[in-house]
């Protein structure tokens, strides 16, 4: 399906660029989310004359993201979630919740805008990318932790992995026989074998 984009969309094109994409990709995400239009000679002739509003609209959403951007960027996120002994959550940290977490701060974004591969499912310290507008993206620190005490030794740590201090028995070495096979044993039972 050959379209006309009507935004700049990331690893496709520039607005105003007509590009080709798969049927379905076009039809359930582009042509809803009105990011796009078929590429048709009334569509490009109406893309044309609407191409310097459409530019002047954007400016102002990235104005506005730019503004947004700004004040996110001074936040680090902290996310107290139960966790196992070992650092593993009880759960996981999705986009949604992070984005609950920056409207506390008054940070007012989709969950959408949040750019996550997977939950986060561990403690730990990640860099999580903020994608405002086509133009604008940056990445924040969000911190997981079980408690705010550990939460402030994960910040202080220099690679930002959870540590559980333990105090551990010291170990005992016993040395027995093991009363297996004597080595003799085995090996001819190895040529039995291999005789068969």
């Amino acid at each position: 399906m050959k379209i006309v984009l009507l935004e700049r969309i990331e690893r496709l094109g520039r607005m105003g660029d007509v590009v080709s994409v798969k049927d379905g990709f076009g039809r359930n995400y582009l042509l809803p989310q009105k990011k796009a239009l078929r590429a048709t000679a009334e569509n490009i002739a109406y893309f044309e004359q609407q191409r310097a509003s459409l530019e002047e609209k954007s400016k102002d959403l990235q104005v506005k993201a730019e503004a947004i951007a700004k004040k996110a960027a001074k936040v680090n996120l902290l996310v107290i979630r139960q966790a196992s002994e070992v650092g593993h959550l009880y759960g996981s940290v999705t986009s949604r919740d992070i984005t609950k977490y920056l409207e506390g701060h008054h940070i007012d974004i989709t969950h959408t805008q949040v750019r996550l591969d997977t939950p986060l499912k561990t403690v730990g310290v990640y860099d999580v990318k903020l994608t405002l507008h086509p133009e604008v993206s940056l990445f924040i620190k969000v911190s997981i932790a079980p408690s705010e005490e550990e939460a402030k030794k994960l910040l202080e740590s220099p690679d930002g992995v959870f540590k559980k201090e333990t105090t551990a028995a010291p170990v005992e070495t016993i040395e027995t026989e093991h009363p297996g096979f004597p080595e003799e044993n085995v090996a001819d039972l190895g040529e039995e074998l291999s005789a068969n």
